[in-house]
Formats: C-alpha cells, sequence, structure tokens
C-alpha cells in the first residue's frame, strides 16, 4: 500500500512540473510579444520610448511588437521612430525588420541600418475614436547561420507624433 501512495505521488508532483514548465515558456512567449498602447494629445507633439530589452532570436523566428495610437480627434500625424541602441549584444546585423502602419509598409531593412541614425518617419489618418495600429517585426532569416548564436540586442525605440 506504502510503495503505491508513493508512486501515485511521484506522478502526480510529475504532472505538477510539466504543467509548471509550460507555464513558464508560456509567460517568456507572452512577455515577448509586446502590446501597448498610446494616446496622442489633441494640441501639440505627443513622445514616447519604448525599451526592447534582450531580443534574441534564431534562423526562421520572427517577434512582433504592436503599438495602437488613439486619438480624441481626428487628423493627420507625422509618426517618427528613433531606434537608440543601448547596449550592442551582436545580433543587430543579422535582423530584418519591418514596420507597417495598419495596411502599408513604411518601412523594411536591416536593424542595423535603425539603429546608425536612420529614422522612420512616416503619416498616419486617424479618425474619431478609432486606433491605427503600428507594428513592428524583428526576424532573422534561415540564411544565418552559427554565426548569431548567443548574441542579442538591447534597444530603445523614440516616438515622436506630431497633428500635422
Amino acid at each position: 500500500m506504502k510503495k503505491r501512495s508513493l508512486n501515485i505521488l511521484i506522478v502526480a508532483l510529475a504532472v505538477v512540473a510539466v504543467f509548471a514548465g509550460m507555464l513558464v515558456v508560456y509567460l517568456n512567449d507572452a512577455k515577448d510579444n509586446f502590446a501597448d498602447s498610446i494616446t496622442l494629445s489633441n494640441d501639440g507633439v505627443t513622445e514616447t520610448v519604448v525599451s526592447v530589452n534582450d531580443l534574441s532570436l534564431i534562423p526562421t523566428q520572427k517577434k512582433d511588437y504592436s503599438i495602437s495610437l488613439q486619438a480624441e480627434i481626428e487628423g493627420t500625424f507625422d509618426v517618427v521612430l528613433d531606434f537608440a541602441e543601448t547596449r550592442d549584444g551582436g545580433m543587430k546585423q543579422f535582423v530584418l525588420v519591418t514596420i507597417k502602419s495598419g495596411d502599408s509598409v513604411v518601412y523594411e531593412g536591416g536593424l542595423s541600418d535603425l539603429l546608425d541614425d536612420t529614422d522612420v518617419v512616416f503619416q498616419v489618418e486617424i479618425e474619431s475614436g478609432k486606433a491605427v495600429d503600428v507594428n513592428i517585426c524583428y526576424e532573422m532569416p534561415e540564411s544565418v547561420g552559427n554565426e548569431a548564436q548567443g548574441t542579442s540586442a538591447d534597444f530603445d525605440v523614440h516616438f515622436r507624433i506630431e497633428k500635422v
């Protein structure tokens, strides 16, 4: 009887350990899929910084970050994204970046170009009470090999949004 109880206890602990492992993986993935909202100032400039810490990818992997731009009034807004490196972990030369405003692609290129003083500038039309999504996708191409192993990137994305 004792042996049977011990076996049941071991199986139960193993099941709990598996669920705990799955929870850790899920929470880590949720952290990687950043989503935020920026409410735009009606009478001036809105500025905010989004930090990307320890971005690490493997070949063919993508990570998406979505930002919802919201305003109470209609109008055209100039958007400037300025990427500033906070730590060089060696990954920037291997990552491709695609930035979309709604369904329109406003930038396609390398992360290294963005971190070397290339600003992304575009306009958005916002209708009253509706939001415009800006999506930033970081991707490591399949062609990247072992040279990217163990690399990462830390940087800030400075958003500057002004009503035209």
